[in-house]
């Protein structure tokens, strides 16, 4: 794959933050950050988990007993994130990615699925562009308009994690201009600007949009 200056310059950013070990650092912040909010957590609250995948973390927030909302487009990681949270009557799978607008969307596998379905379904992605998924084969999904989503529920949001391969960019931009954006806690994000460098300097100008906003605050470290 051709190296382009701006790939470089992210391979380089993202080297020295290993080397300098800010890189890890800010992730063992977000993991704390993440249990503490989980903690915090309780019958009368409601989070969400956008990219629920196979219920990693769906499942412990269930286990606070708050309402859940797991997003989940890919039809393969859906069986597997029931069967995680088959008992609890607090989770609601939604089987559609977020994104800003109803509609369809295409979604792209990891290059690897065919071998490993479980593992490889974490990386799927709406992004044919994303530099480990194959363009063959890929599916038409649901998508549901997440701010009028979270703007129809009758409670505050306690919690969001967002893990959707690229389209965290284009969603939380929207949704930080939305004004349901009051009513939300905490929202813990990964980003994918390395397999989507185009993405970059929109996520770092997110970055510093949300440096020392509340309501939301926003962990760009996740995971």
């Amino acid at each position: 794959m051709e190296q382009t200056p701006s790939r470089l310059r992210l391979e380089a950013a993202h080297l020295w933050s290993k080397l300098t070990g800010r890189r890890a650092r800010a992730r063992a912040a977000a993991k704390r950050g993440f249990a503490a909010a989980l903690a915090r957590l309780g019958p009368d609250d409601v989070a969400v988990d956008l990219g629920a995948n196979v219920g990693e973390f769906t499942r412990p927030m269930a286990e606070t007993g708050a309402q859940v909302f797991a997003f989940e487009p890919d039809p393969h990681a859906l069986t597997l994130l029931r069967r995680a949270v088959a008992g609890f009557d607090n989770v609601t799978v939604v089987p559609a990615a977020a994104g800003i607008e109803a509609g369809t969307a295409r979604l792209y596998r990891k290059t690897s699925f065919a071998r490993e379905p479980d593992r490889a379904t974490k990386s799927s992605s709406l992004y044919a562009e994303k530099r480990n998924v194959r363009t063959e084969d890929a599916l038409e999904i649901e998508l549901r308009d997440f701010p009028a989503f979270l703007a129809g529920l009758d409670r505050d949001i306690a919690l969001i994690k967002i893990d959707i391969e690229g389209g965290e960019v284009p969603l939380m931009e929207a949704l930080l201009a939305a004004p349901v954006a009051a009513r939300i806690g905490e929202v813990y994000v990964e980003t994918h600007e390395r397999g989507l460098p185009h993405l970059a300097a929109r996520t770092a100008a997110l970055r510093a949009a949300t440096r020392g906003r509340r309501n939301p605050t926003v962990n760009w470290d996740w995971h």
